[in-house]
């Protein structure tokens, strides 16, 4: 008995009385008690005190309610009161259920069979006294411990099915809380997994974007140079149409000229064979009359002689007459005088003159019919090279060396013609491209640079065709004085000013045209040399340049105009090259020469006035302008690939 627990159910109605049990104390109640061996005795002694009550009969001696038929005490675990059962033990079950459906018989069976203690069942056997005297039955059978045992075994057998049911009830609800948190992990995961592949699908979907937005942008940008191409070669085919109507036009008049010469010699032929007979029948009449007018003779060489003197007088009177016209004429006409820096003038006339020794010689090969096909070959040969050009590194590296290889070819005309026709061409993109697109002159300008590096005399070509269409890459400019032109329209055509049709370009296209001249200019002088070597008219130019046009040009709207453009190219190069110096020159500009424009009140300047102290007072010149880093490769042709 020792150390062994019993598990005790809640009180329950007995024939003894009723047990109230309130809500509170329900609430109490441990769902799994677990009683020891006092609590056994207590329960008992609770019992006991019951039976001494109204239940028990009248004549029970007072003795009796302490003690068994046996004079037992009920306190006495060592031993089992008989009740008069049939000699059958007092059995206790606690957990043992499946002890608990044995009858009544298997009970009588085991009566012969010594009691074994258990650790869930306590089981003692006590006989029978022999010397104890039969009780009368009514006094000696209580009713305690049959209706006991079967309640208890009752109570027993409804907590181990409470206790079975709770522990199935709790693994059910355990198993459905563990089967809930899998379906919400399985259902968590599924989402994870969608969303993740939405994620990814919106990924694909921006990157698919993006790439078709790259491939529009491609394609606009092929179409865009594909328009350009197509504008290039219409231009270039309204130039071949224009030269092959000169070239027809100038054939014609060769024509007629020869045709004229040869008249001319006919009739001189014949005048002098007419000459000669007349001479021939003279001089017989001399002969024979010679004798008979040997006198009149002499008189008549003393009158020739005078008549001679005379003439002479009078051609020498008449040279005199047109000289002294001439001087007067000369007065009267004066040649104007350009406003323009002594070494800039020296530098322009020596480039004039070497660009005139080159015209003479390629002058000589034009007129000859028997190369004109293939002068005709190598022209669009290098308008083509010229028109193929695009602001990318590889292009232009690209077309430079095949301009250097058509230029140096030994098959084709002299270098003199040339380079006097590669000069033209560059001055004919200056036109049609640069005056649209100015960022393209730093590919042009390139382009230029590396032919220069590798042919003679294309720098002093290019230079020096550019001082005859534009005087402010000198620069220079011809103050207007009425006495000093016939009209204005003469001073227009000094200025360069353009005439289509008997009439004057309008000031507007003037100065777009002079604009695009001068960001040519100054993209060339700010240009590298990519490789091995220098630009032989590099920044340095550039500088002198800005200082000879503020020196010595006036302000007006078209020198302001040309600054503007020439600042926007090369602006940045100075600024890196000369960092302080430039600044200063920056603040004579806003000090002087645009006080000076605004104090002309030109209202046509008011806009590049504007222009130009928006440049200089947010130093636009310390970012590198548009174009002049020019990409490796076409992204299109990257995208193509």
């Amino acid at each position: 008995m020792i150390g062994t627990r019993l598990i005790l159910t809640p009180k329950v109605p007995s024939p003894f009385g009723s047990v109230k049990w309130s809500p509170e104390n329900l609430k109490k109640l441990d769902p799994n008690p677990d009683w020891g061996i006092d609590d056994l005795k207590q329960e008992l002694k609770e019992i006991e005190s019951r039976m001494a009550g109204p239940g028990l009969p009248h004549n029970t001696p007072p003795s009796a309610r302490h003690t068994g038929s046996f004079g037992v005490s009920f306190r006495n675990v060592s031993k089992v009161a008989d009740f008069g059962r049939k000699s059958r033990p007092f059995k206790m079950n606690a957990f043992d259920s499946d002890d608990e459906s044995d009858s009544d018989e298997q009970v009588d069976q085991k009566q012969s069979t010594p009691v074994s203690v258990k650790p869930e069942v306590v089981e003692q056997r006590v006989p029978t006294p022999p010397t104890t005297p039969p009780i009368d039955s009514d006094l000696d059978r209580s009713p305690l411990l049959p209706k006991t045992e079967r309640v208890e075994a009752a109570l027993l057998e409804l907590e181990r099915e409470r206790r079975q049911r709770v522990q199935e009830e709790f693994k059910n609800s355990l198993s459905f809380f563990e089967d809930s948190l899998n379906e919400e992990k399985d259902l968590m995961t599924t989402k994870f997994a969608q969303l993740e592949k939405e994620v990814a699908a919106k990924c694909e979907m921006a990157r698919r974007s993006d790439k078709q937005d790259q491939r529009m942008i491609a394609e606009a940008r092929d179409q865009h140079l594909s328009a350009l191409q197509r504008d290039h070669e219409q231009r270039s085919q309204v130039e071949e149409r224009r030269i092959r109507k000169e070239a027809a036009a100038e054939e014609a008049r060769r024509r007629e000229l020869a045709r004229e010469k040869e008249q001319r010699e006919k009739a001189k032929a014949e005048a002098e064979a007419e000459a000669r007979r007349v001479a021939e029948i003279e001089k017989k009449k001399a002969e024979e009359e010679m004798a008979k007018r040997k006198a009149k003779a002499d008189a008549a060489a003393a009158a020739a002689v005078q008549r001679a003197k005379q003439e002479a007088e009078a051609k020498k009177k008449a040279e005199d007459k047109a000289q002294a016209e001439a001087l007067e004429a000369a007065e009267k006409v004066k040649v104007p005088k350009a406003r323009v820096s002594e070494k800039a003038a020296d530098h322009e006339e020596e480039r004039l003159k070497k660009l005139k020794e080159l015209q003479d010689a390629s002058k000589q090969i034009v007129e000859n019919p028997a190369v004109k096909k293939d002068l005709k070959v190598y022209e669009r040969a290098i308008i083509k090279h010229l028109q193929q050009v695009s602001a990318t590194q590889e292009q232009v590296r690209k077309k430079s060396a095949e301009l250097i290889q058509t230029l140096q070819d030994p098959r084709g005309p002299p270098l003199q013609y040339m380079v006097v026709t590669f000069g033209s061409k560059i001055l004919s993109q200056c036109e049609s491209q640069i005056q649209k697109l100015p960022s393209f002159a730093f590919a042009l300008a390139q382009v230029v640079v590396n032919v220069a590096s590798q042919v003679p005399f294309v720098m002093e070509s290019v230079l020096a065709q550019l001082h005859q269409v534009c005087i402010f890459t000198v620069p220079k400019y011809y103050v207007y004085n009425k006495n000093q032109y016939e009209s204005d329209d003469a001073y227009y055509k000094i200025l360069g000013y353009k005439e289509e049709n008997g009439k004057l370009e309008s000031t507007d296209d003037y100065v777009a045209r002079m604009n695009a001249y001068i960001t040519f200019y100054a993209a060339l002088t700010q240009t590298e040399l990519q490789g091995v070597g220098v630009n032989p008219h590099g920044i340095s130019e550039a500088w002198a340049w800005c200082a000879r046009l503020l020196n010595r040009i006036p302000a007006n709207r078209t020198s302001a105009s040309a600054l503007e453009s020439f600042l926007k190219t090369a602006g940045f190069r100075l600024y890196k090259t000369y960092p302080e110096p430039f600044r200063k020159l920056m603040n004579v500009i806003i000090s002087d020469y645009l006080l000076s424009l605004k104090n002309n009140d030109d209202v046509d300047a008011r806009a590049v006035v504007n222009r130009l102290e928006t440049y200089l007072q947010t130093s636009q010149f310390v970012n590198s302008p548009e174009g002049r880093v020019m990409p490796v490769r076409d992204i299109s042709s990257a995208l193509r690939a």
